[in-house]
């Protein structure tokens, strides 16, 4: 049997796994899953001692039809001659919190401070939510679909050349 299939009936074995929520293909893993938000650190543990390593996570709004948001994760394994890519889908309701997996693999923190950024999905037990791109602060979240453009800013050098423009045509 595969590293891939192995892992995820190990998954299953553990009680991790969930129905799908919404029928969406996945493609570029040979084994998904969908896993309960709660049990995820868990899976993450599996993957880990199967000797996988942690390749991303992403995030999908799908607040507007469905009030949640789709989280992505995918492992990859070294010692496999085959494609082993394996990918966690995580069905996370909006406004809920997601329990890290930065403690399992110390990569994932970089990916769940920007989802938290760009999205507003927040990671409980997350040991450093704080800014990584946006200015500190920032109260909209640029990735979500419902976004339409980010309130005026001092950081907008476009305002500031109009305030220039405005004081020179105000001059005799």
């Amino acid at each position: 049997m595969s590293a891939p299939a192995e892992l995820a009936r190990a998954v299953e074995e553990l009680g991790a796994t969930v129905p799908a929520p919404i029928e969406h293909p996945f493609a570029g893993a040979v084994e998904v899953r969908w896993i309960a938000v709660g049990r995820l650190p868990d899976a993450c543990r599996l993957a880990r001692e199967a000797g996988y390593f942690f390749e991303s996570m992403t995030c999908v709004d799908r607040v507007a039809g469905h009030g949640a948001f789709e989280l992505i994760y995918t492992f990859n394994h070294f010692e496999s001659s085959s494609s082993s890519r394996v990918a966690w889908r995580v069905w996370a309701p909006a406004g809920e919190s997601v329990p890290t997996v930065s403690g399992v693999f110390g990569a994932a923190n970089w990916n769940e401070r920007e989802t938290w950024e760009m999205y507003g999905v927040s990671f409980a037990g997350h040991p450093n939510l704080t800014w990584l791109l946006l200015p500190e602060g920032t109260e909209w979240r640029p990735l979500l679909k419902s976004f339409t453009a980010p309130p005026p800013s001092v950081y907008d050098d476009s305002r500031q050349a109009t305030a220039v423009q405005n004081d020179d045509a105000a001059q005799p």
